[in-house]
């Protein structure tokens, strides 16, 4: 059952990596096809298989050569192993959630914006068996959120990044969701001292880590 979970999660691994690909580059999900991003090269569906490919191809294109970014294969393994750990429908739901958060990471990481319809999604997952009143709370504040923010000259901190917190929180404890984001505070603020980048960070990769460490290790 554990090698099931794994190929199944490697599989949905490698499609939010070609999502987030998608998004950054502005095409569609469906066209064109899996192709090289270097040569335009179409890809047959052998060299599509998640994990297996990467290795058999040694981590480069067949026809040009150019080597396939090593966060494919990551994000690959690691989808596939946090799906080991789903054993009932709750934790179904917030391994989908975590998983959505990866590739909103992905995309923050790249463009420091991510697609509006994964807030949507995670406010659904995390609203499942909570009351209606906490729900629609919720909900408006991120309707808020989406509203106040284009119309905020400098605001302290990204509307995705407050989205990301607001379905945390709406799903944990306050001390679970102080610590959660405790722990990604502290990750931002180490590993980005040194960096010689101007402006904003992105956020959402340090949430998302902080999310997926706690939910592996309570």
């Amino acid at each position: 059952m554990t090698v099931i979970l794994f190929i199944y999660g490697s599989c949905w691994g490698s499609f939010l990596m070609a999502a987030a690909d998608r998004y950054r580059t502005d095409q569609s999900l469906l066209f064109p096809a899996s192709h090289c991003a270097t040569c335009q090269t179409p890809l047959p569906p052998w060299q599509l298989v998640p994990v297996l490919s990467y290795l058999c191809l040694r981590g480069r294109c067949l026809t040009c050569h150019t080597s396939i970014p090593p966060v494919t294969l990551a994000m690959e393994v690691g989808v596939g192993l946090l799906a080991t750990h789903v054993y009932d429908w709750p934790s179904g739901l917030t391994y989908l959630e975590l998983t959505l958060w990866l590739l909103a990471a992905l995309c923050d990481h790249t463009t420091q914006t991510f697609p509006g319809w994964i807030s949507l999604v995670s406010l659904l997952l995390t609203s499942w068996g909570h009351s209606m009143l906490l729900v629609l709370l919720i909900s408006s504040l991120l309707l808020v959120v989406r509203w106040c923010w284009p119309r905020w000259p400098r605001p302290l901190i990204g509307d995705g990044d407050l989205e990301v917190m607001l379905c945390y929180g709406l799903g944990h404890s306050l001390t679970a969701s102080a610590t959660w984001l405790l722990t990604a505070c502290t990750g931002a603020l180490l590993l980005t001292r040194h960096s010689a980048l101007p402006g904003r960070i992105a956020f959402i990769p340090y949430l998302t880590a902080s999310a997926v460490w706690w939910w592996l290790w309570p």
